[in-house]
């Protein structure tokens, strides 16, 4: 990302702090050619032209003010885009369903906060991404990507994409662990719901005073090309709460095995009276200026009392190739299949339940 520094030593009276300010402009910005289809009665395919194949579109600004030994203040603001129809995504301001924003909206929807870092570490206010999701994005291949391979468990899962703190909290208070720990690292959160000490729910006497109330932490390690982490999260909702929880790991080979890396993902979790449980293998393979990359993921909804347990599973495969160190083009193949009543299908298609749903994929991405 090629940083943009704004100098203010210049301006008289400036004085030595401003001097050592900056300020970085930075983004994605990825389209895709996608088709989808499904199977069985009722099925449907989509040809499409999408955004965030590989990474997410994005247009974000950060800046840094060194203090002085050691510490430094911060911030971040970053939003989505949907550079193919140039729209943006909403945010969320309660982490509650009902706080959910105008779709299409440009907002500071990816992250919004401003910090104070130091030997001991950050401290974080703002939004941010809740610990629970960096797992689900780091150890699978594909990420969390809007693209057809992206993770299956993010996607499908309870606590994933659909869910208000699936991936991120507003109004949250964070914790990060300094980074010259011996390999590990962590982080910890809180977030506010922020509604009425005396609410209720409509109609009912039930509290709601803690809805959207999100507490998580993950701690994990990282050195001899092993990293290990083990992430959990609640939302607090007077229907029922949602907990997380996952671990995942990667090691990656030196450059006898050419430097492949493998990773995995285990993951857990439960809202009222359904459970669910996921689990992701993968690997990355760099090949000269590009990279293959596979992932099988299977998800299973485990309902109270069902006899049923809807299950999915994924398939995907990728090629990423390198024009730059900014820019490059890529191709996937994804496949989903479906069992005891599930029906989910790739991104534009309908599949039926117990059917199949495939695609493929031609992007490219550009950073600065």
């Amino acid at each position: 990302m090629k940083k943009y520094l704004i100098a203010l030593a210049a301006a008289s009276g400036a004085g030595g702090a401003l001097a050592q300010s900056s300020l970085t402009l930075f983004g994605v910005v990825d389209a895709a050619v996608t088709y989808t289809k499904g199977s069985g009665p009722g099925s449907a395919g989509k040809t499409q032209l999408t955004n965030s194949g590989n990474m997410f579109s994005r247009l974000g600004f950060r800046g840094t003010e060194d203090l002085g030994g050691g510490y430094s203040a911060n911030f971040w603001l970053e939003m989505g885009l949907q550079n193919d129809s140039a729209q943006g995504f909403p945010s969320n301001s309660n982490n509650q369903a009902s706080g959910n924003g105008p779709a299409g909206v440009l907002s500071f929807n990816r992250r919004s906060t401003v910090s104070l870092a130091g030997p001991f570490g950050e401290l974080r206010l703002g939004r941010d991404y809740v610990p629970a999701f960096w797992n689900t994005a780091i150890f699978d291949p594909f990420g969390t990507g809007g693209g057809i391979g992206a993770n299956q468990i993010y996607f499908s899962g309870l606590g994933g994409l659909v869910a208000p703190t699936g991936t991120r909290a507003s109004n949250s208070i964070g914790y990060l662990l300094p980074a010259d720990l011996g390999g590990f690292y962590g982080q910890v959160m809180y977030a506010m719901g922020e509604n009425d000490s005396n609410s209720v729910l409509p109609g009912t006497q039930v509290s709601n005073r803690h809805d959207g109330d999100h507490t998580g932490a993950r701690l994990g390690y990282q050195g001899g090309g092993f990293n290990i982490a083990l992430a959990t999260g609640r939302t607090r909702y007077a229907s029922g709460d949602l907990r997380v929880t996952n671990l995942g790991a990667s090691y990656t080979f030196d450059a006898s095995l050419m430097n492949l890396k493998l990773t995995s993902e285990l993951y857990r979790e439960s809202k009222g009276s359904t459970d669910a449980k996921g689990v992701l293998v993968g690997f990355q393979l760099p090949i000269g200026p590009g990279e293959i990359k596979a992932s099988y993921a299977r998800y299973r909804l485990e309902p109270a009392g069902a006899l049923l347990k809807p299950t999915s599973s994924k398939l995907a495969i990728g090629y990423v190739h390198n024009l730059s160190k900014r820019t490059a083009l890529y191709a996937t193949i994804a496949r989903i299949s479906n069992s005891n009543g599930a029906s989910q299908a790739l991104s534009g298609a309908i599949t039926a339940p117990n059917r199949a749903s495939s695609g493929t994929e031609f992007g490219m991405r550009h950073m600065f």
